[in-house]
């Protein structure tokens, strides 16, 4: 089996608003902060919840694309009903097979099945939790190339993945990728045509009811413009925030990984360069 990965990359979103359009946004956002019951039975003004501005954020999330073609053969026996009375063998292409009598008569006939499967998948995840993400809003959205290895943006916070490279390239195929039962496999092929690290801004807001001693905190999208409630994160971590080796882990014995004891013959290709010439 031959597993064809392209080289690796990694990108940062670029914001679709400013920092004084989120501010304007969170604070309309003030009545929601809290929940709907809060709302209708506390009913806080606008004055009584203050807000935070905690900067700008970086998060995570992978993109992997793959295509799967395998080519085979299976060896396999078809039950052929004998719809006439008497008939004792039937002729199929100059052999002569024996008709098994019964409520339904039929003839057993050998055959050779020729299979081509192709599938690709195309595929998003969070890079901390490694959940699947709704990537429609990023994909038209305008990014810049990472070098190597550091992304420190100024006046900014960036998380740190957890996910690597290899976990999203099993994600991404799963089974699919387990040798077909075949008597004879003349293709066998695996292409990872993409495998990208991106980073989402976000504008992080801290909202405060003193008089109720609530706090609640909240992340605005900057490429969809969603207020999420903030789950624990990692600790954000400023300046370099990968090494290569570790998190694009994919060597041929991460890949053996992916097909327990399979032959495997690991090719990397230098995709990257053609890919971004077309962005």
């Amino acid at each position: 089996m031959d597993v064809v990965i392209a080289e690796k990359g990694a990108y940062c979103l670029t914001t679709s608003m400013s920092a004084a359009e989120a501010r304007g946004r969170a604070a309309a956002f003030k009545p929601s902060a809290f929940g709907a019951m809060m709302r209708l039975l506390q009913r806080p003004k606008d004055t009584d919840i203050d807000i935070e501005e905690n900067g700008l954020r970086y998060e995570p999330m992978w993109h992997a694309t793959s295509r799967l073609r395998f080519v085979y053969d299976r060896r396999e026996t078809y039950n052929v009903p004998v719809k006439a009375l008497y008939v004792k063998t039937v002729s199929v292409g100059g052999t002569e097979h024996t008709v098994t009598p019964g409520q339904q008569p039929q003839i057993a006939v050998p055959v050779v099945e020729h299979y081509i499967r192709e599938e690709s998948k195309d595929l998003w995840l969070d890079g901390v939790s490694g959940k699947p993400i709704d990537a429609r809003p990023y994909v038209a959205a305008p990014n810049s190339v990472i070098p190597d290895g550091t992304f420190a943006p100024e006046n900014a916070q960036v998380i740190t993945p957890t996910v690597r490279a290899s976990t999203v390239v099993r994600t991404l195929l799963g089974d699919d990728v387990k040798p077909p039962e075949a008597d004879e496999v003349t293709e066998e092929t695996v292409t990872v045509d993409r495998i990208d690290l991106y980073f989402r801004p976000l504008f992080a807001f801290t909202f405060s009811w003193p008089s109720k001693n609530k706090t609640a905190h909240f992340s605005l999208d900057a490429i969809t413009g969603e207020m999420r409630a903030d789950t624990d994160k990692s600790a954000p971590s400023l300046g370099a925030i990968f090494q290569p080796e570790t998190l694009f882990d994919l060597g041929a014995e991460t890949i053996n990984l992916v097909v327990p004891g399979g032959a495997i013959a690991l090719k990397v290709v230098k995709a990257l360069a053609e890919r971004n010439k077309e962005r």
